[in-house]
């Protein structure tokens, strides 16, 4: 897979490394270089808080905050690598925005070859055979040393990284001992209600009131598919807006492990039952 050229850094799609013009190199976690190469193919163009939650994170169940933190981890490894002509902009209650200034890469590369220039232009002044070897000797001595160094120093880092693994693998099984039950599905959380074979369970995190039986009433009203499914609602306040609400859902088969999650950044209480209905008709492999 070739290599991206993006102003004066360089994307290697099969290692996700970013490097700068000086030999700096980050390597991107799948997440946020999902989410980097989504904006670099749409560069120029806003990209969509929906369409990043679709494409990146293939509709599970996660929060704007997510989003927030992803971009900022971007954001911190642009600023590390010294990024000249790259810009990721938020657009107000849109999504994202990646700008490049091509005449950056220019402007780069001609300073790495001067650089070289530079380099090799002092190395032939360097007349003088016997210091020549001298200043070899020492150099070979020195390299030697750093090697060992690295060699010790990459030894250490792979036990501490060992001996993380295997905290973190001990907290994630004693937290599974714990809690049996993802806090989504803690069926105590909700109001519940039932339609059908269909049971519903909203919890409402925001400040707006929400009544659940005018909910229930309205969705009796409508042409509700009959699903055998558990299916779970949480509403919360949008962080980029005080007026916006969003939405995470989760559908449980009652007669199969089938399961699935939705999304949606930016909904109203009047839809909620619409939403529903139409979440209804799109789990069809779930409902059967």
């Amino acid at each position: 897979m070739k290599k991206i050229i993006i102003a004066n850094l360089t994307l290697d799609p099969e290692t996700r490394t970013l490097i700068n013009h000086v030999g700096q190199t980050i390597i991107l976690r799948p997440l946020p270089y999902n989410v980097f190469t989504l904006l670099l193919e749409q560069k120029g163009q806003s990209v969509s808080r929906d369409q990043l939650f679709n494409k990146c994170w293939e509709g599970s169940v996660v929060t704007d905050q997510a989003l927030t933190n992803v971009i900022s981890g971007l954001r911190q490894n642009l600023t590390q690598l010294q990024a000249n002509g790259i810009t990721l902009k938020t657009v107000s209650k849109i999504g994202y925005l990646l700008t490049i200034d091509e005449e950056a890469s220019v402007t780069s590369h001609q300073e790495k070859t001067n650089e070289l220039s530079s380099k090799e232009s002092n190395n032939t002044q360097m007349a003088d055979p016997a210091l020549n070897h001298n200043k070899k000797a020492v150099m070979e001595d020195a390299l030697v040393s750093v090697h060992q160094h690295i060699s010790v120093q990459r030894f250490i880092a792979s036990v501490l990284i060992t001996l993380c693994l295997l905290i973190a693998i001990g907290g994630v099984y004693w937290y599974g001992k714990a809690s049996s039950i993802p806090h989504f599905l803690v069926k105590s959380d909700y109001q519940h209600f039932e339609i059908s074979n269909t049971d519903f369970y909203l919890l409402n995190k925001t400040k707006e009131s929400m009544n659940v039986t005018e909910i229930k009433s309205q969705l009796e009203s409508l042409p509700l598919t009959t699903c055998h499914a558990d299916m779970y609602i949480r509403i919360y306040r949008s962080v980029y807006d005080d007026d916006i609400y969003s939405l995470k859902g989760y559908m449980m088969a009652k007669n199969s492990h089938r399961n699935g999650n939705y999304t949606l950044s930016q909904f109203s209480f009047d839809e909620l039952p619409i939403v529903i209905t139409e979440a209804l008709k799109r789990a069809k492999r779930i409902c059967e």
